[in-house]
């Protein structure tokens, strides 16, 4: 039996919400020793999870039934570009010229990698790059509220209240458009959702907070740009994809952003 998005979605995030749990009271020892729980605090927490997570998500999932997905994944691996735009309105500053050239050189690897540059839109799809534009400013925003929250919270406890107010949100959402009595799944499906869950939500998810809470979002957002290239490297080796020369040049771009905000920073230290 195949499965739909929704069906992915919503399984993965309610059985992901254990593990969180889990990592949280692992890791419980790394918030502040004086940690103050407030009200604002879950509230951004929840606001972060239910508007990346549930309703980005919903949103990158549509905008998939308009437009390819060599449009989808450079325009979704635009939010570094909306997390140092936010964080200058916030901080009224000016990123760093090492900041920017790494924007420019990840944002045009990416474009490369994913071979965006060679496809022409309809109208239509329009309306879809508006709808993945809405989920890279979700993830941006994600990203900044998490280097806040993570400092407080600590990675275990935010990303547990974000992603549980996520997975409440997409569990109502399916009961709607479809219903949790309908399930049934097979063996095969049950083992694949397992490893996704583990390898592809839990691990990911709080890593990258923790990430974030090391580094700072701005960073910890263009360094996330090497996705795409690791992907395409994936598939060149374990599948035989051929790879043209601009999307290895796309690849080398990314890189070399990466290193150029790493080796700006190492000066600095």
């Amino acid at each position: 039996m195949g499965l739909s998005f929704h069906d992915v979605a919503a399984i993965r995030s309610v059985l992901a919400v254990p593990g969180f749990a889990l990592l949280a009271w692992l890791y419980r020892s790394r918030s502040a020793p004086d940690l103050v729980i407030t009200r604002r605090d879950i509230g951004l927490a929840i606001f972060a999870g239910i508007l990346c997570y549930y309703l980005g998500a919903l949103a990158n999932f549509y905008a998939l039934t308009i437009i390819d997905a060599s449009v989808e994944r450079p325009l979704l691996f635009a939010y570094p570009i909306f997390v140092v735009l936010i964080k200058m309105a916030i901080e009224r500053k000016a990123p760093s010229p090492r900041v920017i050239l790494a924007l420019i050189l990840t944002s045009l690897g990416v474009l490369l990698v994913t071979g965006a540059l060679n496809t022409t839109l309809t109208d239509s799809e329009w309306i879809g790059m508006g709808w993945i534009l809405f989920c890279s400013v979700s993830i941006a925003i994600y990203f900044l509220i998490s280097g806040d929250l993570t400092q407080r919270l600590g990675s275990g406890l935010f990303t547990l209240i974000a992603m549980g107010s996520a997975a409440a949100g997409l569990a109502g959402h399916y009961q709607w458009v479809a219903g949790w009595q309908h399930i049934d799944l097979s063996a095969t499906a049950w083992y694949t959702l397992s490893a996704l869950i583990v390898f592809s939500t839990v691990l990911p998810l709080f890593l990258m907070a923790e990430g974030v809470r090391r580094i700072g979002p701005s960073r910890a957002s263009l360094i996330s740009t090497l996705g795409p290239p690791a992907t395409a490297l994936m598939a060149y080796e374990l599948t035989g994809e051929i790879l043209a020369a601009a999307q290895w040049l796309g690849i080398a771009l990314v890189i070399v952003g990466v290193l150029a905000l790493e080796m700006g920073r190492s000066r600095q230290g």
